[in-house]
């Protein structure tokens, strides 16, 4: 009997040790990644057997002008870290935006390549990423120009042909500037799954002193804007907000206003919050929202990478710790 028992439990053992590495291994097989800043585009990217060449000038629509301009690479990741983050951030952090900006580059260089787009991607951040060219960093930051453009140019170099990888294919790198305290996931926001896109902890974010942000809107107001939205009001204004679903990160999936469901991303753009990290509640006349965080939460949050940076991590350390599974590479 008491042999029985010992076979028993080395079974139940050896059953809970290969359960995980079965479910993590079946994971993987079939997997598809779809390249869009948005992840509306259904083209794929092949790039298994394929060596990565370097991409020495990047060709940027700029939206305002209506023009494409082809740019200098180095330049141009410059001028996108120049216009995404500040320059006074840690060094270390600044490495990790400039390697995040242009591996995202790289991968909408590979989807528009495909097509017959005369440009790799826009200037514009609701599509793709922002970018200014050295007249607008000078006027940006005055007479402090030529020590940040040393230092950002520093951290470029740093990170010169370098790719964020996962399973041999650069990945989607996004990034966002506060996150409300988890990162999201891509699927939570876009509708499409990455595997490296996931929840993180990005605990250095709630240190941040613009971490929370509130949004007051009158009863008048707040009855426009959700009208934009094809919501019939009906009944009184205090019993206007329903059931909120939200998900482990914060993040607000659905809610009910006068009885129809809607989108967290439906209700952040329609009163121009933050994020979609948010609370809203009826006071005294107006409706109060208090919103978590800045952006779309997925991916890389700046704040947090810049506070791991102020403890000691390389921009390795980050960039893996935002972007799960990942593979940093040089290009030959």
């Amino acid at each position: 009997m008491k042999n029985m028992y010992l076979i028993i439990v080395l079974i139940l053992t050896m059953s809970f040790l290969l359960i995980p590495l079965l479910a993590t291994n079946g994971s993987k097989e079939g997997e598809k990644i779809i390249i869009s800043s948005t992840s509306t585009s259904k083209d794929e990217i092949h790039t298994e057997n394929d060596e990565f060449e370097i991409l020495d000038e990047i060709k940027v629509y700029l939206t305002d002008s209506q023009t494409t301009l082809t740019v200098e690479k180095n330049e141009y990741i410059l001028g996108v870290v120049a216009a995404e983050m500040s320059a006074e951030n840690n060094l270390e952090a600044l490495k990790a935006q400039a390697l995040a900006a242009y591996t995202f580059a790289y991968r909408k260089h590979i989807q528009n390549s495909k097509t017959n787009n005369e440009y790799d991607l826009t200037n514009d951040s609701t599509l793709d990423q922002r970018y200014i060219d050295e007249e607008e960093r000078r006027v940006k930051w005055g007479e402090k120009f030529d020590d940040n453009e040393n230092k950002l140019k520093k951290a470029v170099e740093a990170v010169k042909n370098q790719l964020i990888v996962y399973n041999g294919e650069p990945i989607l790198a996004a990034y966002h500037a506060i996150s409300a305290g988890k990162t999201e996931t891509a699927k939570n926001v876009w509708g499409t799954d990455y595997p490296y896109l996931q929840s993180e902890n990005s605990v250095g974010d709630l240190l941040c002193a613009d971490f929370y942000s509130e949004l007051s809107v009158s009863a008048d107001d707040f009855t426009k804007k959700i009208t934009e939205l094809e919501i019939q009001v009906t009944g009184e204004m205090d019993k206007a907000i329903g059931n909120i679903k939200k998900s482990p990160s914060g993040t607000v999936l659905n809610i009910e206003v006068c009885g129809k469901k809607v989108t967290g991303a439906q209700m952040r753009e329609a009163f121009a919050l933050r994020s979609a990290a948010f609370d809203v509640i009826y006071k005294e006349g107006s409706f109060v929202f208090t919103v978590s965080g800045y952006g779309h939460g997925v991916g890389m949050s700046q704040f947090g990478a810049n506070y791991m940076a102020q403890q000691g991590s390389d921009y390795k350390e980050i960039l893996s710790a935002y972007y799960r599974g990942v593979e940093i590479v040089d290009i030959k």
